[in-house]
């Protein structure tokens, strides 16, 4: 059974051993970008790590690329975070110096706080610009360059990417991983590395399996990549990768494949590599991975948020054509209303006209009959108009009805959103705060 589904199995602590002694460690790109998110000591602790084993390690050409073009990104999330702490301070500031209103300080310990706040906003400003520095001068990366020299695998070709384009966009409608949750990001653009952009994790799965079947050796494979076309997961908890990838590897490259997050990497390498890894590094990761969660959360219920706004103001459109619509309809009805007062009013014209007439020696019967057709079909049509005015107005009293419970049900989930981000960002700025004063 184990070695028809070798991916719901996992290995033995001596065949784990002999794996990590021959393997080959292999870096996905969010690794070497998260090293911006460490404190020094732990980056510097990681990097040691690195370069221990860089005789045994390789990036695929698609992570070193992603490193490369995300960098910057990531040092400007950074420095808004300097700026976030910052304003942070400066708000509990203010509103410890107001005297008027809870909570109150006494002016002693206020003093001594406020040296405390200088402190923090000095060494923060201080940091900031040695983060800011890195756009232009970034040791970081001038030593992940060093580690990963001659370590980088060779990109596809555009006929290797065309045929792995048109393999994805079937694996990707199966569900077949990794790579199937970015099936939503565009692929319609004449420029090359766009236009495969969202087969990224697919790219860097193939030439990770390509690399084990040239070495002819396993795979460890290191990535802080959360999505679930990645990991199996019960209940919230993560199990383990795929069962489907380690099967596809070992299919393809007759290798075993592992793969683990930085805390976990780290955890075994202090294990099976006798190597040295403290706890509180390893919890450092473990927290920055918790709060890079929750900044993914927030920006995504921050957009939804947008959505549900865009939503309300289409509706509110919506209504207001439907009441110009409704007004039109009453204008209509009063319009048909008096006419057919009008034609009553010439129906009953004809009426006197035939009793005055009917006495004359020679009344004009036909003429008479055929005013009294023309009256009763005028009647008749205005009788239809009214009708399908009535229609048209019921239909469009259910439609602002539907409307209205439209809007009631997004106003109450723009509140539950407004509710989550506000806990959100206050669990946010506690984490902060306690990560600074460790």
């Amino acid at each position: 059974m184990k070695s028809s589904f070798p991916g719901h199995f996992k290995e033995s602590e001596r065949d784990l051993r002999g794996i990590w002694d021959s393997s080959l460690f292999v870096f996905d790109a969010n690794i070497l970008l998260n090293l911006y998110r460490y404190s020094d000591t732990t980056r510097n602790e990681f990097l040691r790590l690195l370069t221990k084993i860089k005789n045994r390690s390789w990036i695929p050409h698609r992570s070193a690329e992603e490193y490369l073009n995300n960098r910057l990104t990531v040092i400007d999330q950074q420095e808004k975070s300097y700026d976030e702490t910052e304003n942070l301070i400066r708000t509990l500031r203010r509103d410890l110096e107001n005297s008027r209103q809870h909570p109150f300080v006494s002016a002693g310990v206020m003093e001594k706080a406020s040296g405390v706040f200088d402190e923090l906003c000095d060494e923060l400003k201080n940091n900031k610009s040695v983060h800011t520095s890195r756009i232009s001068n970034d040791e970081i990366k001038d030593a992940i360059a060093n580690i990963f020299e001659g370590r980088v695998g060779l990109p596809y070709d555009e006929e290797q990417l065309n045929k792995l384009t048109t393999e994805g966009e079937e694996r990707y409608k199966q569900k077949i991983p990794p790579g199937f949750k970015d099936i939503s990001k565009s692929g319609d653009n004449d420029v090359l590395s766009e236009r495969y952009r969202k087969y990224g994790d697919l790219i860097v799965w193939m030439q990770v399996i390509d690399k084990a079947i040239e070495i002819k050796k396993g795979v460890v494979f290191v990535t802080d990549d959360k999505k679930e076309d990645w990991w199996e997961r019960f209940k919230g908890k993560t199990v383990g990768p795929r069962p489907e990838l380690v099967k596809e590897f070992k299919d393809k490259s007759s290798q075993t494949f592992l793969m683990y997050q930085a805390d976990r990497f780290l955890e075994l390498a202090r294990e099976n590599l006798g190597e040295q890894v403290s706890d509180e590094i390893v919890e450092e990761i473990r927290e920055v991975r918790r709060l890079d969660k929750l900044a993914h959360r927030k920006l995504r219920d921050s957009e939804l948020d947008d959505v549900k706004s865009i939503q309300l103001m289409q509706l509110d459109q919506v209504m207001a054509h439907l009441n110009e619509q409704t007004r039109a309809c009453q204008l209509e009805l009063s319009e048909l209303s008096h006419l057919r007062i009008q034609l009553e009013n010439e129906r009953s014209m004809l009426k006197d006209y035939w009793k005055n007439t009917i006495n004359d020696s020679n009344p004009d019967d036909a003429q008479l009959l055929e005013f009294q057709s023309i009256a009763a079909k005028n009647r008749e049509e205005i009788d239809q108009r009214i009708t399908a005015t009535q229609l048209k107005q019921h239909q469009l009293m259910q439609q602002k009805t539907q409307i209205m419970q439209q809007k009631s049900q997004i106003m109450q989930q723009k509140g539950q959103l407004t509710q989550t981000l506000n806990e959100l960002f206050n669990h946010s700025a506690e984490e902060n705060e306690r990560s600074r004063w460790k």
